[in-house]
């Protein structure tokens, strides 16, 4: 199939599975997952500015799927002018995801590899990619197709389901970075060695997906710090969290926005919750 580009829903849950794999490769001991714990406070912040305008931050698991989004969630959105997402509702160009995830020059994955793991990732990526291809793959792609055979996300995503929803009501829905600036993100941040890792833990990353799942709904802030990897993952949050918030705060000022956004970017002590407290609003978990 080569370099190929789905649509917007399934590019979303394909660029940010490289983090899930990391997750999964973190906890090979975390199956099985537990089951039939009570549901806890979604991960929803209402946020009052400085002035007194009040809107909502959501945070998303990007391989959830929309019958996990909370009822106040739906709530806050059907009232919310507009909804701000990671990628909003535009398409990426085809163009710029088949450059950025190509190896231009210098050795290919075949070479970056140790032998056994190069034949792994073929043999398990065989139908997937043609081999010429994956051999130009950046680690960032390889992984990507990785998790989404490992661990695929339902559809539609909780972001997709958003969108559908704003959409729907004729809600404007903007976006807080570019494809280009998402996929470079990752492009840059996610090494061979991530893509090892991933590889090694497909095994478990299905089961890994569903425990993270779970500490979503349970409300699980710590827990879910360790299985996303929170303090791991700082070089895909934190520049991007202080690059988002001047599009949040007019937004959250402007009369009342939804904000939904992964939600490791909403937790810990750089994240978007602790900057909009930093500048003097009043960040409230919902219970």
């Amino acid at each position: 199939m080569g370099f190929f580009v789905r649509r917007r829903r399934v590019v979303i849950s394909l660029a940010l599975a490289a983090a899930l794999a990391v997750v999964g490769c973190s906890h090979p001991a975390s199956c099985p997952v537990a089951l039939g714990r009570p549901a806890g406070p979604p991960f929803l912040w209402r946020v009052t500015a400085p002035g007194g305008s009040t809107g909502w931050l959501f945070g998303t698991v990007h391989n959830a799927g929309a019958a996990e989004v909370p009822a106040a969630v739906w709530t806050a959105l059907d009232a919310a002018p507009v909804l701000l997402t990671e990628l909003g509702d535009v398409e990426p160009d085809p163009e710029v995801v088949r450059e950025l995830a190509r190896i231009g020059r210098g050795p290919g994955l075949d070479s970056l590899l140790p032998s056994d793991d190069w034949f792994e990732l073929s043999l398990y990526l065989d139908g997937i990619i043609k081999p010429d291809d994956l051999r130009r793959a950046r680690p960032w792609y390889a992984m990507s197709l990785v998790s989404g055979r490992a661990a695929p996300s339902p559809s539609p995503t909780i972001d997709a389901a958003l969108v559908d929803r704003a959409q729907a009501r004729h809600r404007p829905v903007r976006a807080l970075e570019a494809w280009r600036d998402q996929l470079t993100a990752l492009a840059d941040g996610v090494t061979v060695d991530d893509l090892r890792d991933a590889l090694h833990a497909r095994a478990t990353m299905r089961c890994d997906a569903g425990a993270i799942r779970d500490a979503y709904a349970a409300g699980a802030e710590a827990e879910l710090m360790v299985r996303l990897n929170v303090a791991g993952s700082r070089r895909l949050l934190v520049e991007r969290n202080r690059a988002w918030m001047p599009a949040i705060e007019a937004a959250l000022t402007d009369g009342g926005a939804v904000v939904a956004v992964g939600v490791s970017h909403l937790l810990g002590d750089d994240s978007v919750v602790a900057l909009l407290t930093a500048r003097g609003y009043q960040v409230e978990r919902w219970r």
